[in-house]
């Protein structure tokens, strides 16, 4: 009897424990699958010099050779292709360590910076590392002699292309102005808007009616991360090219991002678009005051439509200028010329 007893507790348990398995498993695929677009976040590409690449302290012996290494790495949600980003090496006269000028400028890193991704179940992959050597010709920095302990900066400065995506929903509904109980969406106030990885980042989108077959939205871009922001007309195929230093050229182009809706201007619900601010319409370049611009458009519907949503795009595109130091202290030897 016991053990009849026994017997049916573990097949009834054995049946609840494979029930209770696969009905997880399925759950989590589900579950887990993301429901958002993007990542989101502000990063852009990172730096950090190699751990003793530049060393923190080296002796004016000249037994003391050494390179500078700086480590990148895309943590945003854009792929930079190596041709897309130049780097220098500022802080100090290379001639003091046998180099010149030329040997620090406009430096390419040793791969293309793939974007982070997120897959189909909501897992991050993470972008690969590469890095950027200097001097350029993978030969050494040999410190001159000194006539006393000396630190100098060792600063990277790091010019790339990037773009932010983003995406909301519009509302538009077969009459704006009289709206049904129950509507399938809201056509007046606040919406979510996702914006990708990335150190320019759109958020704040508004809807409201115009009129029974017209709306109204708008949405603010502005720089997340602690970095310089340029206008694309010209990529990085130098650094000054892409992030001049030079005071008349820089102010043309400074704090400047070129933004164009995507999606809304071929929607056959939507007969006319135009935004302020944006030379055709839907695109054009736009100055950030204080690191953030308001972009408003309006919208004209076709008649014949029922209750919908429909997906709004927004891409920005920009230079970025972001640095990264470190210091070393080259150690006079007393008694050595």
């Amino acid at each position: 009897m016991n053990k009849r007893y026994c017997s049916a507790v573990l097949l009834v348990i054995s049946i609840f424990l494979i029930s209770s398995c696969t009905g997880s498993k399925s759950g989590s695929t589900t579950g887990s699958a993301p429901r958002t677009p993007f990542i989101g976040g502000t990063a852009g590409i990172s730096m950090n010099f190699e751990k003793d690449n530049p060393p923190p302290e080296i002796t004016d012996d000249a037994s003391f050779a050494f390179r500078a290494v700086l480590d990148l790495q895309n943590q945003g949600e854009t792929k930079v292709d190596k041709t897309d980003i130049k780097v220098n090496l500022i802080g100090f006269d290379p001639n003091d360590f046998g180099k010149t000028f030329d040997d620090l400028r406009n430096a390419e890193p040793d791969d293309t910076l793939e974007s982070k991704k997120r897959d189909a179940e909501g897992n991050t992959v993470q972008g690969n590392p590469t890095t950027v050597t200097f001097p350029k010709d993978n030969s050494n920095f040999i410190p001159a002699k000194f006539s006393g302990n000396t630190e100098f900066t060792f600063r990277a400065e790091a010019c790339y292309n990037y773009e932010t995506d983003a995406i909301a929903k519009v509302c538009m509904l077969r009459d704006m102005i009289n709206i049904r109980q129950g509507p399938v969406c809201l056509p007046n106030g606040g919406k979510t808007i996702y914006s990708s990885s990335a150190p320019v980042q759109v958020s704040n989108f508004r809807q409201s009616v115009v009129g029974k077959d017209k709306i109204s939205f708008s949405f603010d871009i502005s720089v997340g991360g602690n970095v310089d922001i340029f206008s694309d007309r010209s990529r990085p195929t130098s650094f000054d090219a892409g992030c001049p230093k030079d005071p008349r050229t820089r102010r043309e182009v400074e704090n400047r991002v070129t933004v164009e809706i995507t999606e809304l201007p071929v929607d056959p619900v939507v007969t006319g678009l135009k935004c302020g601010g944006l030379d055709n319409s839907f695109k054009g370049e736009v100055i950030l005051v204080g690191g953030r611009r308001t972009i408003t458009c309006t919208a004209d519907l076709v008649t014949d439509r029922n209750d919908l949503e429909k997906n709004m795009g927004v891409k920005v595109t920009y230079n970025v200028l972001d640095t990264k130091e470190t210091k070393v202290l080259i150690k006079h030897l007393a008694g050595t010329n």
